[in-house]
C-alpha cells in the first residue's frame, strides 16, 4: 500500500496535460497549476523562474515522501 501511495501522489502530478488540453496556456485561476506555470515561464525562457518552480516542486514531492517514509516506519514498529 505503501508503494502504492507514493505512486498515486507521484501520477497525481501527470494531469497537466488533461488541462492544458482543455484550457490552455492561461485557464481558470481555481485549475491552473504548477505545470501551467512552468510550461509558460519555459516558454518565454524565463530561466531563473522555471528553475526556482522547479526546485520547489522537487521539495513539495520530496517532503510528501520522507513524510510517508516516516508514516511508514512509525507503523512497522507500532506493528512489531
Amino acid at each position: 500500500m505503501f508503494f502504492v501511495v507514493i505512486l498515486s501522489i507521484m501520477n497525481s502530478f501527470k494531469v497537466f496535460r488533461e488541462t492544458y488540453l482543455i484550457a490552455g496556456d492561461y485557464p481558470h485561476d481555481s485549475i491552473y497549476m504548477m505545470q501551467h506555470y512552468m510550461n509558460n515561464m519555459f516558454t518565454s525562457l524565463d530561466i531563473q523562474k522555471l528553475t526556482a518552480a522547479a526546485t520547489m516542486m522537487f521539495g513539495c514531492i520530496l517532503l510528501i515522501v520522507i513524510g510517508l517514509f516516516a508514516l511508514e516506519r512509525r507503523y512497522r514498529q507500532f506493528m512489531e
